[in-house]
């Protein structure tokens, strides 16, 4: 062959059945990768698409149950079947309302409102104030402090009436009984939340608290969050949904959704 030849391509030496061929081979396997990758990517989305209520990765942990839509196209969280079948049909709508009148008969006209062995401190108390009524309490005292005092004056224990399914944190036996009437979504509830915490958290066996619903009419999801601690109360949880109705609360994320969520992740029933 002479140095100067031209050598030729491929394509040139091919003739034109032969080079529909080879680029018809050629274009299978191109949309054959294409398609595997297309595959492998679908199934690595399905792998980890699910993600719980706030957007967070479930990985392997079946708490964050199946969803659904309600008339507006909103995505709701499905609860486990007993906790949604109470909260749904409102089984303790009644006991909720009961609780305000109870609180209604005693002096509760708003949110917190603590009684400690019969005396009532109105609204979110810093520490230092409830630790002053536990102590006197506590020493055999009459508590004669001035943010006890009614609108007339006084300062006078009330007798406590019969609290129905009552549960108690601390020691059921102690000499201080703190009753505190409450609303999920109040803000001065969840301000005052961590002072209770930290007076059954110091005080431990000395002391026994137990909450109480008066869900006030403006807080839109007020009635349905005491319900949603009824209905886990029956089931034994009552307090671990306590805990996480007020740490809901503080984001501003109350819903039954929510509600559903937080049963989910109680393994309620």
């Amino acid at each position: 062959m002479a140095e100067n030849q031209v050598k030729k391509t491929m394509w040139e030496v091919l003739n034109p059945q032969q080079t529909f061929f080879v680029g018809l081979v050629g274009g299978v396997l191109v949309l054959c990768t294409i398609g595997f990758f297309v595959l492998l990517g679908i199934m690595f989305n399905r792998e980890g698409e699910e993600t719980n209520l706030f957007g967070g990765l479930t990985g392997g942990d079946d708490t964050s149950t199946d969803t659904t839509t309600d008339g507006s196209g909103t995505a709701v969280v499905k609860g486990p079947a007993q906790f949604s079948a109470c909260l749904d049909t409102g089984k303790y709508a009644n006991a909720v309302s009961q609780d305000e009148q109870l609180g209604a008969s005693i002096g509760v006209n708003g949110t917190p409102a603590t009684f400690i062995n019969g005396y009532l401190i109105s609204g979110a108390l810093p520490y230092d104030s409830v630790k002053q009524v536990v102590d006197a309490v506590l020493a055999g005292k009459k508590p004669d402090f001035e943010f006890l005092k009614d609108d007339s004056g006084n300062i006078a224990p009330v007798t406590m009436p019969n609290l129905p399914n009552a549960i108690w944190r601390g020691n059921e036996n102690a000499k201080v009984t703190i009753v505190e009437f409450s609303d999920f979504e109040c803000p001065y509830c969840n301000r005052f939340e961590p002072t209770m915490a930290q007076i059954l958290n110091d005080y431990k066996d000395k002391v026994k608290f137990t909450y109480r619903n008066f869900p006030l009419s403006f807080h839109a999801n007020a009635q349905k969050a005491a319900e949603a601690f009824e209905c886990a109360k029956e089931q034994g949880k009552g307090f671990e949904m306590h805990d996480k109705l007020f740490e809901l609360s503080r984001q501003s994320k109350l819903s039954v959704s929510a509600f559903n969520q937080a049963a989910n992740e109680l393994k309620l029933k």
